[in-house]
Formats: structure tokens, sequence, C-alpha cells
């Protein structure tokens, strides 16, 4: 019977079999590779994830190290322009400086003040109009948040490289000080016409 033909097709059962036993084997080599590709993708997934939170520290270690370098550039600009203004400041806080009030508590990236006058400024590499609207709200817990310096005059100031959507227009309208980096001398500073006073 196995090497009778089928009438209608002209093959052999050896012939069927042989068939069968090829694509048995096509299969299995199929699914094979199949579970290779799989493999090799979950391994460029793995590999990209990693890829991916490497960058992400590389980035807040460059945005960290990039903002304490403004910062410190900051406070010494910061402290001439502000003596230049007639505010004789005589002391300056290194370092961002932490209080908390009732509901919250606030940072303070640079503090510039004397026994009777204090600056709070907040540095940025870009600023926005959100991060003034930010600011002046955290503003209103500062007194209460550094308890050193409620008796003193507290003027809000932002310095940053770049203001974006005029919001160094938006700060002084609203009684800030406003430092612009500048080429030659670092920082300018800017008073506003109704100066914000804590």
């Amino acid at each position: 019977m196995e090497t009778t033909r089928l009438e209608s097709q002209n093959i052999s059962w050896e012939e069927i079999k042989q068939i069968m036993k090829n694509n048995a084997m096509q299969l299995e080599v199929n699914r094979l590779q199949m579970l290779e590709t799989d493999r090799r993708m979950q391994e460029t997934d793995r590999r990209m994830k990693e890829t991916d939170r490497r960058m992400k520290e590389l980035q807040g270690l460059f945005t960290t190290q990039w903002g304490k370098l403004i910062e410190a550039l900051t406070r010494p600009a910061a402290l001439k322009l502000f003596k230049d203004k007639g505010i004789n400041i005589t002391q300056v806080y290194r370092g961002a400086h932490y209080g908390e009030y009732t509901t919250g508590s606030m940072e303070v990236d640079v503090i510039l003040c004397n026994s009777a006058e204090a600056v709070a400024v907040e540095v940025k590499t870009t600023c926005k109009v959100e991060d003034i609207q930010y600011f002046m709200n955290q503003m209103e817990h500062f007194k209460e948040a550094f308890h050193p310096f409620d008796k003193c005059k507290v003027y809000p100031a932002i310095a940053a490289l770049q203001y974006d959507e005029d919001s160094d227009i938006y700060a002084l309208k609203h009684g800030l000080y406003v430092l612009h980096a500048s080429g030659d001398d670092l920082f300018t500073l800017t008073e506003p016409k109704n100066r914000m006073v804590l």
C-alpha cells in the first residue's frame, strides 16, 4: 500500500510521509527562529531601557551640576549689584536653604542679608511665568519659614540665564528684582518700579 500512488495526484505514501516530515521540520525551524527573534527583541528592549536609564542619570547629574554652577555665579554678582542699588548686603548664605511653614516647606536658592534687609533669590537656567508665580506664592510664607528674617525687609528676586514667555517682564510687573545673565559682568540687575517688600 505504501508504494501505491494516489491516483488523483500521483503521490506515493512515502512522498507524503517525507513532505509531512519536511513540514514538521520546517515548523520546528520556524518556531526556533521565532523564539530566537523574541529573545533578541527582549535583549534589545532591556538594553534600550538601560541606555535610557543611564541617559536620565547623566541628564539629572548635568542639570544638578549646571544649577549649582549658576547659583555659585549668582551669589557674588547679586551681592555687588544689590550694594550698587543701595541695599548694603553684608552676608551671603551659600547653597539652597530649606524652611518649613504651617502648611508646607520651601527652598530658596540664594539669600543675601544684613541686619535689616534680605534678598531672596530664585535661580533658574530657563525661567517661565509659572516659575515666577510659584516663587511669589512661596514668598508669602518666607518669614514664617525663615524666622531669622521675620523683622527684616525682604525683597524677592529672580536670576536666570534665559527668560521664556517674557517672564522677566512679568516678574518686574509683580515687583521682583530681575537679574539677567550678560556677557561682560555675568549679570545685570533691573529694579522694579514698585518693588515687592515682605
